[in-house]
């Protein structure tokens, strides 16, 4: 004790140093340790992020994959119910074709109720002519015969000029060169009315041969005389738009078809027949 007492600084001195010098090591060694376990720690926190992102991306492509399928499985079924509703419009469009040309023949036939009539659907014609000839689903099978006058919607539509056993051919009253003896309804006043090539693409008619003193003006409504060769009378076939007077002093008129020749599709031929020679 003696010892310790006469050699206590040396001695807390001592211990001083001994403690800073395990301090330092155990410092050392702690920050070592840090180190490594800080570096182990980042490369498998980094490789837990790679996985991570790895997975993340399959997962979105797969994603992405099953949501590409629904849709185009989405897509088919969608273009199928198009197909499917767009069947359904052409059937009722088709329908209501049918029904609009069953009711125009109804109108025709009561209207014409006095004629020995037979309805005819039109199967060719010239698309980029309205004004020539058309064929129709009639022929000599059916009892049509040349000559036989065709009604339309609204009044006159032409003459049968040519039968086959199953089709016939029409002559329009607009072509160049058709001619229909006709009247006034308001005065009697009486001309022919033809096709005339300089009033075709106007879809117009012209009637000639009509007296200087003729009692006719615009609104005029023009029928088929009963000097008519074909055609029985009292058939509407237009109406007047102007008077004119040619170079020689006679007269004329312009004349608007009854009978909507560019959509025509449906026919009656009168099958009555008169006995005369074509016009």
């Amino acid at each position: 004790m003696e010892y310790l007492r006469k050699h206590k600084r040396l001695f807390i001195i001592g211990l001083i140093v001994v403690s800073l010098f395990l301090m330092a090591f155990t410092g050392r060694q702690s920050y070592e340790q840090g180190f490594v376990r800080s570096s182990i720690g980042f490369v498998i926190t980094q490789g837990q992020v790679l996985f991570a992102n790895i997975g993340n991306w399959f997962a979105d492509r797969l994603g992405s994959i099953s949501s590409n399928t629904a849709l185009q499985a989405e897509n088919t079924l969608l273009r199928a119910e198009n197909a499917r509703l767009q069947a359904d419009l052409d059937r009722f469009l088709h329908l209501e074709d049918e029904n609009r040309m069953l009711a125009e023949m109804m109108e025709l036939h009561r209207h014409y109720a006095d004629y020995a009539t037979l309805g005819a659907n039109i199967i060719s014609r010239d698309p980029g002519n309205w004004s020539a000839s058309f064929i129709v689903d009639r022929g000599s099978r059916d009892g049509v015969e040349v000559n036989m006058a065709v009604l339309a919607p609204g009044g006159l539509a032409g003459r049968v000029s040519l039968v086959g056993f199953n089709y016939a051919v029409i002559t329009p009253i607009v072509e160049d060169g058709a001619a229909v003896t006709a009247m006034g309804l308001r005065t009697g006043e009486t001309g022919v009315v033809t096709g005339d090539v300089n009033l075709a693409s106007r879809g117009l008619l012209r009637m000639n041969h009509i007296e200087l003193d003729a009692d006719l003006s615009p609104g005029d409504v023009i029928i088929t005389s009963p000097l008519s060769a074909i055609f029985p009378p009292g058939i509407r076939v237009g109406q007047v738009l102007e008077m004119g007077q040619t170079a020689g002093g006679l007269r004329y008129a312009t004349i608007a078809p009854s009978v909507d020749f560019n959509s025509l599709t449906t026919v009656f031929i009168i099958t009555d027949t008169f006995g005369f020679e074509m016009e």
